[in-house]
């Protein structure tokens, strides 16, 4: 779209006039080799993810001769699903800071107090994550990024999240990697837009009259949403033929950005990454090339053929047109069957393609589960499951830690802090009233940590305080370290724990059960041992008036 000079006419609302289609058009060029590249790959592998440019729903899409690039695809997004939002096992977790730890350090039930309150925000945040529909998108987003390499995330104030393929947004970054600006376009029905906006985008402005009676016509147009990087923040508006639409700005800070580009490999001054599908594009494609060769050969060797000898006595017509059990004349040496003779050379081709789809079931972790069937996988599970890809995919799992994992919770813990969903960090106060030093906000494999932590809690039971008894029981506090076991376990320990309140009324009521035994036994020694009438009835009612007998 060229730049146009769009003057507005006396008494019209002022317009905020950028020409965001121009500079989309100039950052496209330099994503297109990347998008060819992505759209070749998903032939060999799930041709939906990339159709190709122009193509509608009613298009006949590709259809590759082989499933092992599909089945890999799926196979290595459902365990970096796993691993990346694992479902009995925490996203993330709070980690207090080493001035926090010293000083709580004094004070143990100020500490779990702390501890207690992170691990029911934790718990917050996660049931959040599983209500705003983040599996599904997430799992769509990652086919994208094994295959294209490139996907982009965004996560609105409210809402479900969005992903964007990558024919929908270009991306520009400087030489080390940092964001500097994300374009997406989306292209929207005219009925779709409020009035105003309506209003707005049509309001009379001189163009030429071509153009003019264009823009009459269409009933489409298309919506640019811009972010950018301004200073320490992250600007963002919308605009529909270049005009700027005035309620649709907003400011983050960089590491609350609502927008996500993601990238499977990081070359580094290059705005795009590359794909994990570009490091077997070889093997995928001569398992495709060998996988249609062979079955062209089977449905040839599987045809039937009759082949009649044109000197013989019998009669090819008669071969044709006889049914079952019907009787021909003629002779059995006349009528042979047609042979390929290629069955060598199929075992060959056989043999290599086995070979490829071995070593594609490698690199897609096809052969490999660490997870067992049925049952609760546990965060000792994941972890090997998350050191088994690193090794495979070349630590992978580390990079989408900080670019996917981190962005996505800090955005989702802005978010329900702005909606009051949860108190802001630096509201956590401890026992004395001040405010505990903000805690950081751990992803990866450290956000497995409260179930080492669980593990060396039991560890300590099993291995110190049980072997030592009385003496150990005497030495720690018991009530802390059950509240630490819990909060390991992700356990909301309220409720479940009795309060002082109740441990105080409990120890009464057992007091006076005790006494009331006493009474009682003291009145059977009385009875068995005869004592005088006036005896029995004295004590008797010393026990029915609660007073103990002398």
């Amino acid at each position: 779209m060229a730049k146009r000079n769009r003057k507005k006419k006396s008494g019209a609302s002022p317009v905020e006039i950028e020409d965001v289609a121009s500079e989309y058009e100039r950052l496209e060029q330099q994503r297109n080799d990347f998008l060819d590249r992505a759209r070749e790959n998903a032939k060999l592998t799930i041709p939906s993810l990339f159709p190709p440019e122009g193509s509608t729903s009613a298009s006949v899409r590709h259809k590759p001769y082989q499933s092992i690039g599909a089945h890999g695809v799926n196979t290595l997004t459902s365990k970096l699903l796993m691993t990346v939002l694992p479902v009995d096992a925490p996203v993330f977790r709070y980690s207090v800071s080493d001035e926090a730890v010293e000083d709580l350090a004094n004070d143990p039930e100020q500490r779990a107090r702390v501890e207690e309150q992170l691990n029911q925000v934790e718990r917050t945040v996660q049931e959040e994550i599983e209500s705003i529909g983040i599996r599904a998108g997430l799992a769509e987003a990652l086919k994208h990024l094994i295959v294209g390499g490139n996907v982009l995330l965004y996560l609105p104030k409210d809402g479900n999240l969005k992903m964007y393929r990558l024919d929908r947004y270009v991306v520009q970054r400087d030489f080390e990697g940092n964001l500097l600006r994300v374009i997406i376009k989306e292209t929207v029905a005219k009925e779709t837009l409020s009035p105003s906006v309506r209003a707005l985008i049509e309001a009379p402005i001189e163009l030429p009259s071509d153009e003019a009676q264009d823009q009459a016509k269409e009933s489409e147009v298309d919506v640019y949403t811009v972010f950018k990087r301004d200073g320490d923040s992250i600007v963002s508006y919308q605009t529909i033929k270049n005009i700027v639409l005035p309620r649709s700005k907003g400011r983050w800070p960089i590491k609350k950005s609502p927008v996500m580009p993601l990238r499977w490999n990081i070359i580094h001054g290059e705005d795009y990454g590359r794909s994990y599908i570009d490091e077997y594009y070889g093997d995928l494609a001569a398992a495709d090339s060998l996988s249609k060769s062979l079955r062209a050969a089977a449905a040839a060797a599987a045809k039937v053929n009759p082949m009649v000898n044109p000197t013989g006595l019998t009669r090819a017509n008669d071969v044709a047109e006889a049914g079952d059990l019907e009787v021909i004349s003629g002779r059995a040496e006349d009528v042979t069957m047609l042979q390929l003779n290629k069955h060598a050379d199929m075992q060959v081709a056989q043999a290599v393609l086995q070979d490829l789809i071995q070593r594609l079931s490698h690199a897609f972790m096809m052969n490999r589960s660490v997870q067992r069937d049925g049952e609760r996988v546990t965060a000792e599970e994941i972890r090997a499951m998350i050191s088994d890809i690193d090794d495979v995919l070349g630590g992978i799992y580390s990079l989408l830690a900080i670019e996917l994992q981190y962005p996505l919770v800090v955005r989702v813990i802005d978010r329900m802090e702005r909606k009051k969903m949860i108190p802001k960090l630096s509201s956590i106060k401890g026992a004395d009233g001040k405010p505990v030093t903000t805690p950081k906000v751990v992803t990866g494999v450290e956000a497995l940590g409260r179930g080492h932590d669980f593990n060396k809690y039991m560890t300590a039971l099993r291995e110190v305080i049980v072997p030592l008894g009385e003496q150990a029981l005497g030495e720690i506090n018991v009530s802390d370290f059950i509240k630490r076991a819990f909060v390991s376990l992700s356990i909301d320990p309220d409720g479940l724990l009795k309060s002082a309140q109740q441990k105080s009324s409990e120890n009464e009521q057992n007091a006076e059960s005790q006494q009331q035994a006493a009474m009682q036994e003291m009145l059977q020694s009385a009875v068995k041992g005869a004592a005088p009438p006036a005896a029995k009835a004295m004590v008797e009612g010393m026990v029915a008036n609660g007073q103990p007998p002398e």
